[in-house]
């Protein structure tokens, strides 16, 4: 069991590279949060780091629940597994994120929701930069709180 926790922490730590990428990609394009309108073309492309980020969070959330065989419905598994993951199963998980990362995240997915099946014509700038400017202080939690879950993973047994 231990190289399956070993391959669930590269797992994370791969995606939180992958995630500190996108965090340069979206400081490059932070100032543009200021702006009242944008063109669509780039209203999309900013959308696309928005849609990434929580993409690489919801990676990390899915090998955790693969790895402690938490079964998702096929319709609601985007939200489900967010909840999921600010929930502590004593004895057996630990909690991952805090409530207060939680609802940053739950932004970011309604977020992604909306942008993967909306036109980029059909994109709310002033939404967008809502969620926008909730990046730097999701990103700031999640960090903490993901490098602790990998620590308390160490400590548990896990048969």
């Amino acid at each position: 069991m231990k190289h399956e926790i070993e391959l669930l922490k590269a797992d994370i730590r791969d995606e939180l590279l992958n995630l500190e990428k996108i965090k340069m990609e979206f400081m490059a394009v932070e100032e543009k949060f200021n702006y009242v309108e944008m063109p669509v073309y780039d209203c999309g492309a900013i959308g696309y780091i928005l849609h990434s980020f929580y993409n690489g969070c919801e990676n990390i959330f899915r090998s955790i629940a693969r790895f402690f065989e938490n079964d998702l419905s096929e319709e609601s598994w985007h939200t489900d597994i967010l909840k999921r993951m600010k929930l502590e199963i004593p004895g057996y998980r630990p909690r991952v994120i805090t409530d207060e990362l939680f609802m940053l995240l739950d932004d970011f997915r309604a977020f992604r929701h909306k942008f993967r099946h909306s036109y980029s014509f059909n994109l709310d700038w002033e939404k967008e930069v809502l969620v926008g400017r909730k990046f730097r202080r999701t990103y700031e939690l999640l960090l903490p709180q993901i490098s602790e879950f990998i620590q308390k993973i160490d400590e548990i047994d896990i048969e």
